[in-house]
Parts: C-alpha cells; sequence; structure tokens
C-alpha cells in the first residue's frame, strides 16, 4: 500500500496525528510512510508553542514516578 500523505513511498506507519489511541482504536488513521511521518513531527516540533526542553522535563517526571 502507497503513502496515504506522498501517494509515492510504501505506508509502513499507521498515522494518527493529533488523533489519540481511542482514534487509533476505532480505525481513524492513515497509512503514511516513515518519511511523511518524520516530516510531520519536526513541523510540529519546530512551532513555537511546542517546547522540547518541556517535553522532556515531562518524560523525565514521569518515568522517576514509576
Amino acid at each position: 500500500m502507497k503513502c496515504q500523505k506522498c501517494n509515492y513511498r510504501k505506508a509502513t506507519v499507521k498515522w494518527v496525528g493529533e488523533g489519540s489511541v481511542l482514534d487509533f482504536v476505532h480505525g481513524a488513521y492513515q497509512n503514511w510512510c516513515e518519511i511523511c511521518c518524520l516530516e510531520a513531527q519536526i513541523e510540529h516540533a519546530q512551532k513555537p508553542h511546542v517546547s522540547l526542553r518541556e517535553l522532556k522535563e515531562k518524560l523525565k517526571k514521569l518515568k522517576s514516578s514509576s
């Protein structure tokens, strides 16, 4: 199956985007290639409201509490 985003490369990832696990479970995803997924993640991470430092701190906190 081809990527539903670029329609060029082989789809290897079930992409939910800003959806949730519930969306994924109910089949609300698209089949994307890994390149398109990474490009979308990079674009999202570069937006001002997303702080890599904050995400890393949150991850560290969650790991230390489990």
